[in-house]
């Protein structure tokens, strides 16, 4: 699972941070300015200071928030004048927005606040649509609106270009003051906030929803708020009933509002949709016992849960709350009643996902509700969060002061060290005190607060009166005088505290350090603030110092390794005053090391008891007699071998038919010589298969278990299943799918098949760094590991491998697959004997046929590169080729070597520039090569011959597709990278990275076998099911269809049938996170009731409803979360959507033999940005920190070569190539546009030493033509046609899924066919075929580390 935060304040106003794959609290760097009040979402804080004004902390993004500002500049053609600056009176602004109605100076447009920079500057798009346009970026149309072209006609009476320029979001972790809401800020200052709103049913991404009261009682909604936009618009006042003052408010993931009254009661907010986030009225909900003396005066909404606290600091659960149709329903939204709770709490908090946290209302200690789940959601009992505090050189020392004086409470198995313990002498000289006063200076006549008059020895109360008449904004500082009077506060302060006068000393004496940036420490003035304006590049370029945005990014680092000595560790009693749980997602059934529950936590364990040295004693006694004993081998072995039998009731699919059922039995016999080699192994370990009828009394089918080559599952909605591959099956026999009664029947024997595989193969652990991984559709990983097949294949030393193919059952005519073609050093050889009767005998080195595709119709052309045919009748023997079907000129050769009735030995071998046959030991002839001698893809004998023996010999690895043995990893990831340096990354559902840690094993093994370290993991999944209709004259839309039509509820092709009654989870693994509702963020848009329009089916949709569309479709979505496990950890924070990785030649070359390579390592982040992984290496695959490049057009896929190049696609299709990157500038220049054909737009990219290929959005591939390295991006695009019933092709998938290129080019067909391409060449860089491995249901490959 993730990583993420919670938040709490503590009773002095610090906030604090506890990671979930941490345990040990972190304080946010103190400012000056405390805080009474926290919310949170994730990367998004939002405060109530002390000064009671609002703040917003943005914090742990990767990929910094950067807006594209557009204006459109508009000119119209005048008869003299020509294109003219002049427009009519009728016509739209000079400068506007793209529909022409806004007006959009680019000298108008400026900064919303001092808390954004501009990142660069006004500069012209040249693209409409994917196309390319000319320097000046004009594009031409007929009048105003209108449908805009690249190149200018003659009635071309309009023109516009568009101007871009971004802006990026600077104040990044650190705090930013929220404008107030008079000018006067402590006129009506504010008393809560609350955020929300993160998972509004159908709302755009990233939308927020912030609510305030202020000290009048009033509901003020903050409008724009996203994650865009997080200080939002403006403050817009919700009225609320007559009489009703608000004291407290609280908003949920799905934007519902509940709020507490002054008097004691509750208000909910209805009607929050996506179209109206500020809700349409309130209702009024009665408390949990109706008596005057009980009052709510604390509540907390979650997902599908609210909880309150009332005056007697009880805590109570409202039954019926349904977060994802409060919206719409009134019910949902109030509940059916109130549930009391044990424990004595005085604030509540619920997360997103409806777990509870709470501050005790005696001890101020935080507490989680364990057992909190959908089945459960009161829970079971309160735990109390126990975490050490670590205290870094950026942390407040005052708070250190102040949690040592303020009492000896500590959590258990404290130390109670001293505070001269923590911060010695020489840890001093190197902290610095990183907090400033704060003041406001208003811009007007009523003056400001100046607080240089005050005296020396201010007391704690007269600071907080200070700093509640001074809101924080950034002023003039007078730093000495400033920090003189503060440490003058602190000695008066601490003096008359518990803590030692010599520790107090100590530590005031670092305040009189002045600030090298003391305005990069205070809050940033936000939008709308009267005495906020825009921040200039120039004249305020120290708000945005690196130093003062890298402050406090240690604190959301997810790790406690002090790597660099700045941080200590302690156990101070904290009071809290608050939590802030909006940001954390915790698993009821895994749950962090936040808890310290033993009974004695000061007990010890007595190493030295006597009963402990007799045992150790005597096991080392027992070790150093079995160290005498000289051999076992003359021992007689008391096992030889061990069996078992497992069997079930399954349901076997027949070939080509139903599902019937059967009895299926697997026998596994192991060695009991307890040898570990490889080939022991193989010797010992065998087992078989069966599959038997009801009775037992016949036998369907029967393998042994060495033949299977993969073990996956593939289930369907109610229908647990696995496929076992095997080749060597009869035809139409592979794979073979078996149905169980449930899941766990499934899983289990999965795990054991998976497990008896693996050890037959000797395939455990960790692959090898070039191993081959592999996604299915169901998200389980494999990987392909070449070590068993090199062992099976390896001859003597240096001659490379051979393949030993099975021909004793063999009749010709005589085919067999030569996977790596007849390279330079391949040889061939064939033995058998000729009958008596033959006339003419035949062999055949042929090569995949060439496809042309035309309108109608399909051409297949013939390809023999050899063609050897001694015709006995004829005596002569011939030489030839065959290309497009046709034959070349052939050569003829009297000399007979071959005879009937005689026994021959055939070399052929593969030289330089010529084929060199050998007969029965002696050099016959050689044939110069007339076609590649790569493309070669098999052998073919044919005549009156019997075959004996033939060997295959390669220089490299010969890789049977067909005999791969695919192994399951565990995880669930839907795209992975090799980089084949032991640097592995995955990417799941829902775009978060994750990193392979070595192991082997997870929730598919059942705890069977597996090992290294094995993680739970969490992953989203949508599913979507279509509504259509057609128009009828006289009902309008309806959902009557023509006979032809698709199914009125269907999936996206129309071809299956869908209903949202009738879909279900995939296994128990999964369950609903939310109910059916409409998608209006479907591609093509859709209008306010989710409907998209066409012609017909299908076609192209839109949004908006024309007169000529008959048919109409919208789309509904669920979502599911499913929970697994397996040896990956989570990368970052940071969503993406693609990623690379590579080991740069140059890096290769450079540190030959390093055990610690260097891996280039580039992502899409989820808005569309470009990050670049810095750290990342064999010893560290997870990285150490993202670096953000900039792009115009938000991305969808990239790729990195193995010279540094750097290819990526944007998601209106367009291709970019990243020029300039170097060892020096590894980040390179700029991005350069490659053109592509028209009307052709790319998906996915990759990159490799086989050449740069592309996947199109009709699943076609196309490979880059004429790439040097004067030109390293190439001429153009060559197209591969997707032929319908040639192979990897049927009729009704046609196409491709995904490509990776390495060495060589592997793609997944729309089938899940794996393929790999044969006879790539410099100069046929597109292959001549496709080489076919198992249909696995495929989804992803990654060769870019096979070699």
């Amino acid at each position: 699972m993730p990583s993420s935060y919670l938040f709490a304040a503590s009773s002095e106003g610090r906030v604090y941070t506890l990671s979930t794959s941490s345990g040990a609290w972190r304080e946010l760097p103190y400012l000056g300015l405390e805080f009474k009040k926290i919310c949170a979402v994730p990367n998004f804080l939002w405060a109530i200071g002390g000064d009671r004004q609002v703040y917003v902390h943005v914090h742990g993004l990767d990929v910094p928030i950067r807006i594209r500002e557009e204006s459109y500049e508009n000119e119209r053609w005048l008869p003299i004048e020509g294109f003219s600056k002049t427009l009519l009176p009728t016509d739209r602004y000079r400068y506007s927005s793209a529909d022409g109605s806004v007006e959009r100076g680019v000298d108008k447009i400026r900064l919303p606040s001092m808390a954004w920079q501009w990142d660069g500057d006004w500069h012209l798009d040249l693209e409409l649509d994917g196309q390319p346009l000319p320097e000046d970026g004009w594009m031409y149309a007929l009048d105003f609106p209108a449908t805009y072209s690249v190149k200018k006609s003659w009635n071309s009476y309009v023109r516009r270009r568009k101007w871009v320029r971004y802006r990026r979001y600077a104040a990044l972790n650190s705090w930013c003051a929220v404008a107030p809401l008079h000018k006067d800020p402590t006129q009506e200052p504010f008393i809560d906030v609350a955020i929300g709103g993160t998972y509004v049913p159908n709302a755009p991404a990233g939308t927020l929803c912030v609510w305030a009261i202020t000290a009048h009682g009033r509901a003020m909604f903050r409008t724009g708020v996203s994650k865009t936009a997080p200080e939002g618009l403006r403050w817009t006042a919700v009225p609320t009933p007559t009489g009703s003052e608000l004291s407290q408010i609280s908003v949920g993931p799905t934007g519902l509002v509940w709020a507490v009254l002054y008097n004691g009661r509750v208000i909910v907010r209805t009607g929050v949709t996506r179209d109206n986030l500020v809700g349409d009225s309130w209702l009024d909900v009665k408390t949990p016992v109706a008596t005057c003396s009980l009052r709510i005066v604390h509540v907390s909404v979650g997902t599908d849960a609210v909880w309150c606290v009332t005056n007697d600091h009880h805590a109570w659960f409202r039954r019926g709350i349904k977060g994802e149709a409060a919206g719409i329903s009134e019910d949902s939204a109030i509940g059916k009643g109130w549930v009391e709770m044990v424990g004595n709490i005085s604030m509540i908090s619920v997360a997103a996902n409806d777990q509870v946290f709470a501050v005790g209302a005696a001890d101020r200690c935080l507490y989680h509700r364990s057992g909190v789940t959908s089945a459960d959601p009161t829970g079971k009992k309160w735990r109390l969060i126990q975490c050490p505090m670590q205290i870094s050189r950026t942390s407040s020392s005052l708070s250190i002061v102040s949690r040592k004086s303020g009492g000896s409470s500590s959590t258990p198995g404290s130390k109670h060290q001293s505070f001269s313990n923590l911060y010695s002498k020489e840890k001093e000289k190197g902290v610095v005190e990183t907090c400033a006063v704060i003041e406001t200076v208003l811009n007007s006549s009523t003056g400001s607060c100046s607080s240089n008059g005050g005296p020396p020895g201010l007391l704690k109360n007269e600071r907080w009166k200070l700093s509640a008449d001074s809101p924080p904004t950034i002023g003039s500082l007078n730093l000495n005088d400033r920090h003189k009077q503060r440490t003058a506060a602190l000695r008066e302060t601490s003096h008359a505290s518990s803590a030692p006068a010599a520790d107090v000393l100590e530590i005031t004496g670092k305040f009189e350090t002045q600030l090298r940036n003391p305005r990069a420490w205070s809050p940033v003035r936000s939008v709308g603030s009267v005495v906020g304006t825009e921040a200039h590049p120039e004249s305020d370029s120290t708000v945005f110092e690196s130093d003062s945005t890298h402050h406090g990014s240690d604190v959301f680092l997810g790790e406690d390794d002090d790597h660099t000595g700045s941080q200590f560790w302690t156990e101070c009693g904290i009071l809290w005053s608050c939590v802030a749980p909006g940001a954390v997602t915790v698993d009821a059934s895994n749950m962090p090391n936040w808890f310290n529950e033993q009974s004695n936590s000061d007990s010890k364990v007595d190493v030295n008891a006597n009963w402990r040295k007799d045992i150790l004693s005597k096991l080392q006694s027992r070790q150093e007699r079995l160290a005498k004993l000289q051999t076992l081998a003359k021992f007689e072995k008391a096992v030889e071998l061990s069996s078992w039998v497992k069997s079930a009731d399954a349901r076997y699919q027949r070939p080509g038919g139903e599902f019937e059922d059967c009895i299926i039995e697997l026998e596994w016999v192991s060695s009991g010589n307890g040898t570990s080699g490889s080939e022991a192994s193989r010797s010992g370990d065998s087992g078989t298969f069966t599959v038997l009828s009801p009775d037992g009394a016949a036998t369907k089918i029967q393998f042994p278990l060495s033949d299977i080559t993969c073990v996956q599952c593939c289930s369907e909605a109610g229908a647990p299943r696995i496929a076992i591959h095997a080749p060597h099956l009869p035809v139409n026999c592979s794979p073979v799918k078996l149905q169980f009664s449930s899941d766990s029947e499934m899983e289990d024997w999965l795990s054991h098949l998976s497990s008896v595989c693996s050890q037959i193969n000797t395939l455990v652990g960790k692959p090898a760094s070039n191993a081959i991984w592999l996604t299915s559709e169901l998200g389980d990983v494999f990987v392909f590991d070449a070590a068993n097949m090199k062992a099976q294949q390896s001859s003597e030393p240096g001659e490379g491998y051979m393949e030993k193919m099975d021909v004793s059952t063999c009749e010709t005519p005589y085919y067999n697959t030569l996977y790596n073609g007849m390279p330079c050093g391949t040889e061939l050889e064939i033995s058998g004997c000729v009958y008596d009767d033959a006339d003419q005998i035949r062999f055949d080195l042929q090569s995949h046929s060439t496809v042309k595709v035309h309108p109608h119709r399909v051409e297949k052309h013939r390809v023999i590169a050899l063609h050897l045919n001694p015709r006995f009748n004829e005596r002569t023997t011939v030489l030839n080729s065959m290309k497009e079907s046709e034959w070349l000129d052939e050569i003829r050769n009297d000399k007979m070597v071959f005879a009937p009735g005689a026994t021959f030995t055939l070399k052929i071998r593969a030289v330089k520039d010529h084929y060199l046959m050998i007969v029965n030991n002696a050099v016959y002839t050689d044939y110069k090569y007339r076609i590649d001698p790569e493309s070669v893809t098999r052998l073919y004998v044919s005549g009156r011959i019997k075959l004996f023996s033939v060997l295959y010999r390669c220089p490299s690895l010969i890789v049977s597709m067909e005999r791969m043995h695919w192994r399951q990893m565990g995880g669930h990831i839907k795209r992975i990278f090799n980089s084949g340096v032991d640097v592995i990354w995955g990417i799941s559902c829902d775009n978060t990275g994750w990193v392979y840690n070595g192991g082997w094993g997870g929730m598919f093994l059942k705890g069977l076998e597996g090992s290294g370290k094995i993680n739970p993991m969490i992953d989203t999944h949508t599913y979507y099911v279509y509504e259509n209709q057609r128009w009828n004259p006289i009902s309008g839309f309806t959902a009557k269809s023509l006979p032809t039509d698709r199914h009125m509820w269907s999936d996206a092709t129309g071809r299956q049938k869908r209903s949202k009654e009738h879909t279900k989870l995939l296994s128990t693994h999964c369950e609903w996170i939310s109910d059916w509702a409409i998608d209006y963020n479907i591609p093509g848009g859709a209008d306010k009731e989710g409907w998209q329009y066409a012609i017909d089916f299908p076609a192209n949709y839109h949004a908006h409803k024309k007169l000529t569309d008959c048919v109409r479709r919208r789309r509904w979505m669920k979502r599911c979360r499913l929970s697994s496990s397996g040896p990956w950890q989570e990368l970052s924070q940071s969503k993406i959507l693609d990623a690379a990785l590579q080991v740069l030649d140059e890096d290769v070359d450079s540190c030959p033999g390093e055990k610690n390579t260097v891996v280039a390592a580039w992502a899409i982040a989820s808005n569309g940005d470009v990050l670049i992984r810095h750290g990342v290496c064999s010893l560290n695959p997870r990285g150490e920190s993202w670096e953000h490049i900039t792009s115009d057009q938000p991305l969808v896929g990239i790729t990195v070569g193995p010279t540094g190049q750097v290819w990526t696609v944007a998601r209106n299709g367009m291709v970019f190539f990243r020029y300039g990157i170097s060892r020096q500038n590894p980040c390179g220049d700029a991005w350069q546009q490659v053109e592509a054909p028209a009307g052709v737009t790319f998906k996915a990219i990759s990159v490799g030493r086989s050449g740069i290929w592309a996947l199109d959005n009709q699943q076609r591939l196309a490979v880059r033509k004429e790439i040097s390295r004067t030109f390293p991006e190439g001429s153009h695009w060559q197209f591969l046609p997707n032929a319908a019933n040639v192979p990897p092709h049927t009729e009704q998938q046609c196409g491709f899924r995904s490509v990776s290129v390495g060495a060589e080019v592997w793609a997944i067909s729309l089938n899940g066919i794996i393929c790999r391409r044969c006879g790539i060449t410099k100069e046929n860089p597109a292959g001549v075929g496709w080489n076919l491995g198992i249909a696995g249901q495929w989804q992803n490959v990654s060769v870019e580390g096979y070699m």
